[in-house]
């Protein structure tokens, strides 16, 4: 099992509402009666920016898209199966940049409770490594002491419903471009409970303490956004 989790931003001709309309609409139903669709991916979810986060201007993305397959095979199979050719037409219109990262199934630092309820207030953090860390040194270190630390430490832990960590596949690295190593997802009752989580010293300083040890800070790609809206679902 592998994973797409796609960073998408709008075509530039499109309005936030406009791109948001489009995409869980039309762009969701032509994906949805795709039969290369049907033939090859497992599950598709958006997750869609929050309002009060566009009011942060550093980050270019509108949204998140994530994507299972049974495997690369499988992935690469659609993308060539010319049934899938309304998809791509759309997209062409729909998207402008995506960073893409091929990732295998999430491993769970948080499992959480079966049913998470809503309203619910999701991060979802593409990162990258800190700067002459080895990778496999960065990966052991972000699943065997980062996810620990949070899942552990009481005045972090109380924040989350449930914690995940996706890592970068090995072959994945082929590709040029795209520097991230991984995507962390992060649930929480709401964004009241993140931003508490942000300023509260006795977790915010644990963790960003922590962060120095293995990521390059500076150049974190993250957004908040709501539930996740399931387009396609075949497992």
């Amino acid at each position: 099992m592998i994973k797409r989790i796609g960073f998408v931003a709008r075509n530039p001709s499109l309005s936030v509402e406009e791109f948001h309309t489009h995409w869980r609409g039309h762009h969701a139903d032509v994906v949805a009666a795709s039969p290369a669709a049907a033939a090859h991916l497992i599950r598709y979810e958006q997750h869609r920016r929050t309002d009060r986060d566009y009011e942060r201007t550093e980050c270019p993305y509108d949204g998140v898209a994530v994507q299972w397959y049974d495997s690369w095979d499988a992935f690469w199979a659609m993308r060539a199966d010319p049934r899938h050719a309304a998809v791509r037409a759309d997209s062409a219109d729909l998207f402008g940049d995506v960073l893409e990262i091929f990732t295998g199934p999430e491993m769970e630092v948080i499992a959480g409770p079966r049913d998470r309820g809503e309203p619910i207030t999701k991060l979802i953090c593409g990162v990258r490594h800190k700067p002459g860390m080895d990778l496999d040194a960065f990966h052991k270190y972000w699943w065997d002491v980062h996810g620990p630390l949070n899942r552990d430490t009481p005045a972090v832990r109380k924040y989350f419903i449930r914690y995940e960590q996706n890592h970068r596949l090995p072959e994945d690295y082929d590709r040029a471009d795209c520097e991230l190593d991984g995507v962390t997802i992060e649930w929480f009752r709401n964004a009241r409970d993140f931003f508490g989580m942000a300023v509260d010293p006795d977790s915010r300083d644990v963790i960003r303490a922590d962060e120095q040890n293995f990521l390059d800070t500076d150049r974190l790609v993250w957004l908040l956004t709501g539930p996740e809206h399931v387009v396609l679902d075949r497992f």
